[in-house]
């Protein structure tokens, strides 16, 4: 007779091989694998990822600072390392656009301008000052 849980009265069986598996599951199974690390090209990241502008924006802000500040005989002092700071940055920041890792390649390069700019012309103003004291002590009566 057959039994009234059962439709049909056949009784259930095993499960079938590998039903109801799951690697996720508690009790002893093998954790999932890591995943894959992120994918490069040739070049640097994919274009998926953010691009890193930031040395090409520090290179132009330090390049404008410094040209400002070499203008000014009492403070261009401090534009000189401002200056190198700017070449860096810039020459850091092109290379980073070159290889595709940047987009701001323009800025980076106006950054690397300014700093040599700055960089000239604190020299120009401390030759054009000794040039005119060199004068000055020259030419004075004894």
């Amino acid at each position: 007779m057959p039994s009234p849980d059962v439709p049909g009265g056949v009784p259930p069986g095993p499960p079938p091989s590998g039903a109801g598996y799951s690697p996720y599951a508690g009790g002893g199974s093998i954790p999932p694998p890591p995943p894959p690390p992120p994918q490069y090209n040739g070049d640097g990241p994919l274009y998926g990822q953010q691009p890193r502008n930031g040395l090409g924006k520090a290179a132009l802000v330090c390049g404008i600072i410094a040209v400002a500040l070499s203008f000014v005989p009492g403070l261009n002092a401090f534009s000189w390392p401002l200056g190198v700071l700017a070449i860096v940055f810039g020459a850091i920041g092109w290379s980073r656009a070159n290889k595709g890792q940047a987009t701001n390649k323009s800025i980076a390069i106006t950054g690397l301008v300014l700093g040599i700019v700055s960089f000239f012309t604190f020299c120009l103003i401390y030759v054009i000052i000794g040039a005119g004291s060199a004068t000055m002590y020259n030419t004075a009566p004894m």
